[in-house]
C-alpha cells in the first residue's frame, strides 16, 4: 500500500458513519493503532464510479492483451509458451514436488483448464503444434487467443519469461511455474531478448498491476465491512481483512466491465468467500465444511432472536419450524457445537479444577521416555547393522533384539549349527567392535540418565 497518513489520534465521526458502532468496538483491542493507519489508508481512496471502474479495468485488459501478443510475436517467447502448455499436458505438477500446498493449489488452479483431462485440452494441443512451426504473427496471435489464457496466468508466464531474460518483477503465480519448472523433463534455458521486448513486457506488466492495485485500493472498505460480521468467531479482525483482501485481489484479477457488472457487486462474493473460508478453516477447534457451518450460523442466528424476543430459549422444534427445516436436522445443528470443549474449562461452576487436572498418562505411559527408548533402539540397530553377518546373527539372538526372548549361547549353536565356543568368540568379537564404535558409550550414559529421572 503507498505511505499512509498520519493516523489519527481518536475515532472521528466519519470513521464512526463508515464502520458502525459494532465495528468500533475493534478499535477498544490491542489492533486498535493497526486498525487506525489502516482506515487512515482507506480514507486515501474514494468508492470509484461506473465511468472510472470501467475505465481502470480497460486499461488491465489492454495489458493483457498486450503480453498475449508479445508471447505470439516473440519467437523465443512464443516457444516458451508452447513449452509451458506443452508440460501442462504432459507432465501437470505433482503436489510431493512443491514447497507448499499452497504454491501447487496456486499452479493448478491456473492452469486446470489445460491439463489432459481440462476443459480447454484439446485447443492447448492445437496451439502447441501451432506456435512451436513457422507461421504468420496473425496465425500465431490466433493460436494464443483460442486458450482464453486467465489475466492472473498471463500474468504469471509473463513475468517467468522477463525472470528466464535476467529481469525481474513479484508473483506468485511464476513462482510456483518457476518451481514447477526444475522438473520438466527438459528444464528452460535463459532467454535473450532484445530491449524493445524487454520494455514491452514491463509496461505492459507495470500498467497491467496498477490497474488492478487501483481497483483494490479502492475497495478495500468493502473488505472491513466484511471482515466486520465475522468478529467474534475465534479469528482475529485483522487475519480476516488480510484474506478478505486476498479475496479482493483475486476478484480484480477476473473482473471483467464488458459483463455489465460493478466492480463492488462482483468482489462482495470473493471477498466473503475468502472470509467464510478463513473463518471455517482456522476459527474452530474441529473444522466443518463450509455449507455445514453456513447451517450452524443460521440456526443459532435464529435461536439468538427467539431469545431475544421472548427471554426463552427456543428448542429444536420451534426452531425447525421458523427455519422450515426437518426436527431431527436442526437438533443434529445444535448439536454441532457441542463436540469440542477446552481442557481449561472449570469441572463446576463453583469449583477451580479444570478438565486437565483429571487426565492421568498412567494407562499410556510416559511418551517422553518412549520416544528416547524408540531412538535409542533405532541408534542400537544401526549400529549392528555395520557388523560381520554371522556376528550380528549372535548378537540379535542373544539379547533378544529380534521381538523375542534372548537366547543361550547353546540355543545359538543349535540353531547355526555351531560349537559354542565359536558363538562365545563371535559374541565378543561384536561386542569390541560396538564398544568401539562413536557414540555407543555415550548412548549408554544418556540412557542411565534417563532411567534415574524417570
Amino acid at each position: 500500500m503507498p505511505a499512509s497518513t498520519k493516523p489519527l489520534a481518536q475515532s472521528t465521526p466519519y470513521t464512526r458513519r463508515l464502520l458502525g458502532e459494532n465495528e468500533m468496538q475493534t478499535l477498544d483491542s490491542s489492533e486498535d493503532g493497526d486498525l487506525e493507519l489502516m482506515f487512515a489508508e482507506i480514507r486515501r481512496y474514494p468508492l470509484l464510479t461506473g465511468e472510472q471502474e470501467k475505465d481502470i479495468d480497460c486499461r488491465k485488459w489492454t495489458a493483457v492483451r498486450a503480453l498475449s501478443s508479445t508471447f505470439a510475436v516473440v519467437p523465443d517467447l512464443r516457444l516458451m509458451f508452447a513449452e509451458i502448455l506443452h508440460n501442462a499436458l504432459e507432465h501437470p505438477p505433482e503436489v510431493k514436488r512443491f514447497p507448499s500446498r499452497e504454491q501447487h493449489f496456486t499452479l493448478r488452479r491456473e492452469l486446470a483448464a489445460y491439463f489432459a483431462d481440462g476443459a480447454l485440452a484439446d485447443e492447448a494441443r492445437a496451439s502447441v503444434k501451432v506456435l512451436r512451426r513457422r507461421a504468420s504473427k496473425i496465425r500465431h496471435e490466433q493460436a494464443v487467443e483460442t486458450l482464453n489464457v486467465p489475466a492472473s496466468l498471463t500474468v504469471g508466464i509473463a513475468v517467468f519469461m522477463l525472470r528466464r531474460a535476467g529481469g525481474q518483477f513479484p508473483d506468485a503465480v511464476c513462482d510456483a511455474i518457476g518451481h514447477w519448472s526444475r522438473h520438466w523433463k527438459v528444464p528452460p534455458a535463459g532467454i535473450a531478448l532484445e530491449r524493445e521486448h524487454l520494455k514491452a513486457l514491463r509496461t505492459s506488466l507495470r500498467s497491467y498491476t496498477e490497474a488492478r492495485d487501483a481497483l483494490v485500493m479502492h475497495n478495500l472498505r468493502l473488505v472491513h465491512s466484511i471482515a466486520g460480521r465475522y468478529r467474534g468467531r475465534g479469528v482475529g479482525y485483522l487475519d480476516l481483512v488480510q484474506e478478505g483482501t486476498l479475496g479482493l485481489i483475486r476478484a480484480a484479477e477476473k473482473f471483467e466491465f464488458e459483463k455489465g457488472y460493478r466492480f463492488s457487486t462482483y468482489c462482495f462474493n470473493w471477498i466473503t468467500q475468502a472470509v467464510r473460508r478463513y473463518v471455517g478453516d482456522t476459527g474452530n477447534l474441529i473444522r466443518l465444511p463450509t455449507h455445514v457451518q453456513d447451517q450452524v450460523n443460521k440456526v443459532y442466528r435464529e435461536r439468538a432472536i427467539e431469545q431475544a424476543k421472548t427471554g426463552m430459549e427456543p428448542d429444536a422444534g420451534q426452531l425447525a419450524q421458523k427455519l422450515g427445516m426437518d426436527k431431527q436436522k436442526t437438533k443434529e445443528i445444535l448439536e454441532v457445537r457441542n463436540l469440542a470443549i477446552s481442557l481449561d474449562a472449570p469441572r463446576y461452576d463453583d469449583d477451580e479444577s479444570t478438565l486437565v487436572d483429571t487426565l492421568t498418562s498412567d494407562q499410556f505411559g510416559d511418551t517422553t521416555t518412549n520416544a528416547e527408548l524408540d531412538s535409542l533402539h533405532r541408534f542400537l540397530g544401526e549400529a549392528v547393522d555395520q557388523l560381520e553377518a554371522n556376528e550380528q546373527a549372535v548378537v540379535v539372538a542373544r539379547w533378544g533384539l529380534h521381538d523375542g526372548p534372548p537366547l543361550s549361547r547353546s540355543e545359538i549353536a543349535d540353531r547355526l549349527g555351531v560349537s559354542r565356543e565359536w558363538v562365545r568368540q563371535l559374541e565378543r568379537s561384536a561386542l569390541k567392535k560396538l564398544k568401539g564404535q562413536d557414540g555407543i558409550q555415550q548412548a549408554f550414559v544418556d540412557y542411565q540418565q534417563v532411567g534415574v529421572s524417570a
